[in-house]
């Protein structure tokens, strides 16, 4: 068994690590590349999903997460222009799976890529929706000092 935690609310379902992972997909939420730090906020707050896909005409460009905002705001000593857009600190390239693979593909590639969200796409460059990992687990060199705690 593997335990999934869907960010759509924290309930947790247990899933056979080859179950589909089509069976536990969460539809995405979404901001424009031109939208701003504020709108990216309020989305992340709205939706409640912890992460929010960027796209440019159509095409998903990039993800942020509740985090990345987090970090942009410390980077920039916790001041910082709403003019910023979703573009100027977003991850890039979003790593998708097909929604025809296993958990347990979704774990491996989760883990050799060392992130925590993944775009299920039913063909390249459809994006359908997010799973959310379990582990959280940060990566050192892009985590924050706050005297003593890395974020």
């Amino acid at each position: 068994m593997f335990t999934i935690i869907s960010f759509k609310s924290d309930f947790k379902m247990s899933c056979e690590k080859t179950s589909c992972i089509e069976s536990i997909m969460i539809p995405p939420a979404m901001v424009d590349e031109n939208d701003s730090i504020t709108v990216v906020a309020k989305v992340l707050l709205q939706t409640n999903k912890g992460c929010v896909f960027v796209a440019s005409g159509g095409e998903v460009i990039g993800i942020i997460t509740e985090r990345d905002v987090l970090r942009f705001i410390l980077k920039e000593g916790g001041i910082f222009s709403p003019e910023i857009e979703a573009k100027d600190f977003m991850v890039k390239p979003v790593v998708s799976i097909s929604k025809s693979a296993t958990i347990s593909d979704a774990d491996d590639l989760m883990y050799k890529t060392n992130v925590n969200r993944l775009a299920v796409v039913e063909e390249e460059g459809s994006l359908i929706v997010c799973l959310l990992y379990t582990s959280d687990a940060a990566d050192e060199e892009d985590s924050v000092d706050l005297g003593g705690r890395r974020i």
